[in-house]
């Protein structure tokens, strides 16, 4: 009968094997910039701790010098880091089956396949909902999201807080911007006609250091029309990874040119991934919670969640490109 512990033990189990083989390796693999930073190594667990932090270069060392035979090294101390401090926001789903939805499917194999089929669903709106606040500014769910691109990468760089730095006080924490709208004469908006000519301004203000030159790109799909149409006669897919899990993507100079449906319209994002990290708590990215049965309902329940958040240590080497 349902409400004894063999649903309990089924339930857990079956989601179980469903969180192993799908639901971490599949909303990684739905998100281009998630599935970079796997490749790389940037998405990191974390043990412990109120925060994510990050450690920001923000000067130069200026006992750097020329100097003759006998002068004296200048041994000036030095304050050239700070930190950046990151909230962890938390990501939930509830995985729910009613008794009268066990009886309906009566039989392992049947309540089995009722299981995958609602876990696909809880899995489709996991990958949804990461997906679109990837591209948040961090207010979304009264500022319970993740910090997204359109806060680390803004529009308008020289206002907010990112990590608990002051953008309108720290330039070394500002990205890049080409603004269509202010960075031609006469203002024209972006088209396939001069989208390479402000990708290539954009492009080299992101290398602000010597050797870090953006790798990802990622566009609406205005700006990634633009691209296709100004490269149509020499466009390669260059990422044969990216391309065997259904994304539209593109080369330019070092960087893959990804089309995102999630990315905001008239928006292309220049990446480093090299200062871009997706920081966690859980072990495995997604945790599942007990099997319960609800006191005051007839049905049993699993919570599944993550801790996480978007950081960066390096504002400069990222850009944005916009109307």
């Amino acid at each position: 009968m349902p409400g004894n512990s063999n649903y309990n033990n089924l339930i857990s189990s079956t989601l179980d094997k469903f969180m192993k083989e799908k639901i971490t390796s599949q909303i990684i693999g739905n998100n281009a910039l998630l599935r970079i930073l796997q490749s790389k190594g940037k998405i990191v667990h974390e043990v412990g701790g109120k925060n994510f932090v990050e450690n920001v270069a923000y000067a130069s060392n200026s006992t750097v010098q020329f100097q003759d035979a006998t002068e004296l090294l200048d041994t000036t101390p030095q304050e050239e880091f700070t930190s950046a401090v990151f909230s962890q926001k938390m990501l939930t789903a509830t995985d729910s089956i009613t008794e009268k939805e066990i009886l309906q499917n009566s039989g392992d194999a049947r309540i089995f396949n009722l299981l995958e089929g609602k876990r696909q669903v809880t899995l489709d709106s996991l990958k949804n909902t990461l997906g679109s606040a990837i591209y948040g500014d961090g207010t979304g769910s009264a500022g319970k999201s993740i910090g997204g691109l359109q806060l680390l990468v803004a529009d308008d760089p020289t206002t907010g807080t990112v990590g608990g730095i002051d953008r309108s006080t720290n330039n070394f924490w500002r990205n890049q911007v080409y603004d269509f709208s202010s960075s031609t004469s006469p203002s024209v908006p972006a088209s396939a006609t001069n989208i390479l000519a402000g990708m290539n301004k954009l492009y080299l203000a992101c290398q602000v250091q010597e050797g870090a030159f953006p790798d990802l790109i990622l566009a609406d799909d205005d700006y990634f029309t633009y691209f296709e149409t100004a490269t149509q006669q020499i466009q390669r897919i260059t990422n044969t990874e990216q391309g065997k899990i259904g994304f539209s993507n593109l080369a330019y100079k070092t960087s893959t040119v990804v089309y995102d449906p999630n990315c905001p319209d008239k928006h292309m994002y220049f990446l480093n991934t090299d200062y871009l990290k997706f920081q966690h708590l859980n072990n495995p990215l997604f945790t599942k919670g007990d099997t319960q049965r609800v006191i005051n309902q007839l049905a049993y329940i699993t919570p599944i969640y993550l801790y996480g958040n978007l950081t960066i240590n390096s504002a400069r080497v990222h850009g944005v490109m916009k109307d």
